[in-house]
């Protein structure tokens, strides 16, 4: 008789606020309204969950920055002083000024973030990925995917245009295509890429398109924290597909099945036979 699988739920909107004096609010378990005042700027919990800043007054105070931190097996929503949305991914961050008072609007990530930028054609919007490679943009909808443990940081063009920097090569983007940044340093673009599956989480989903085992078990350790072991040598079979993100672990076990793929829960260890 086989064994009963154990049931690992979902990740959900779970993320860590520090603020510029290095005290931690812990966003899911606070409740809704004003959360702190960074010199002019109000940091505001709404309704919906998502977190808001509103700045008055002189503009020209001493700069702040904030953390955004995701722990695996969260993601988080964010609107930035200039209007800016931000989708944060697990195990991800950003760190921002809490008011843009330079020339640019400049921020941080790493792991994976979707942006809406608000246009503003006179303060450029850069992003700084993992510290080396730089994105700049004015006004567009983008995904960075920038996790240590995948083969490139990629950035993937929706709407708009950006740059891409690494060095001292660039890499000017349109909409449909998606920049990957090597180990190396090289950049290569993706002329044709496939926009459904690079914001498929954004949308609640995970979108499988030509993947192997790896990569597949990446997404769901990440999104439902847990860790990954072979046992025996791993399928060379592509999945394709869309799964729900909001399903249970053993539910989304079932669809992978189908494709001659075993699974087995081990405390936080997701076992992966032949």
């Amino acid at each position: 008789m086989k064994p009963e699988k154990k049931e690992v739920l979902p990740g959900g909107n779970r993320a860590i606020l520090t603020l510029a004096n290095g005290s931690a609010i812990v966003l899911d378990s606070v409740n809704n309204g004003e959360l702190a005042m960074q010199g002019n700027t109000r940091i505001v919990k709404l309704d919906n969950g998502q977190l808001a800043y509103h700045t008055k007054g002189d503009r020209n105070a001493e700069t702040m920055y904030n953390t955004m931190t995701t722990p695996r097996g969260g993601q988080y929503k964010l609107i930035l002083p200039d209007g800016t949305a931000v989708w944060l991914n697990a195990a991800s961050s950003i760190r921002y000024p809490t008011a843009f008072t330079d020339k640019q609007r400049q921020v941080e990530i790493t792991g994976e973030a979707y942006f809406e930028v608000a246009p503003n054609k006179v303060m450029p919007f850069i992003v700084m990925v993992n510290k080396t490679q730089k994105i700049e943009v004015l006004g567009t909808h983008f995904n960075v995917n920038a996790y240590d443990d995948e083969a490139s940081i990629n950035t993937t063009l929706l709407e708009g245009s950006v740059k891409v920097v690494q060095g001292d090569r660039e890499k000017i983007l349109a909409p449909g295509q998606q920049a990957q940044l090597d180990k190396k340093g090289e950049i290569s673009i993706i002329r044709d890429a496939n926009m459904e599956a690079a914001v498929a989480w954004k949308n609640g989903v995970f979108l499988f398109d030509h993947s192997n085992i790896q990569s597949v078990m990446r997404q769901l350790a990440r999104w439902f924290d847990m860790e990954v072991e072979y046992r025996g040598q791993p399928t060379s079979d592509l999945f394709g597909g869309d799964i729900r993100r909001s399903l249970p672990l053993t539910k989304v076990f079932h669809f992978l099945e189908k494709s001659q793929v075993h699974f087995n829960i081990e405390g936080k260890k997701i076992v992966v036979m032949p």
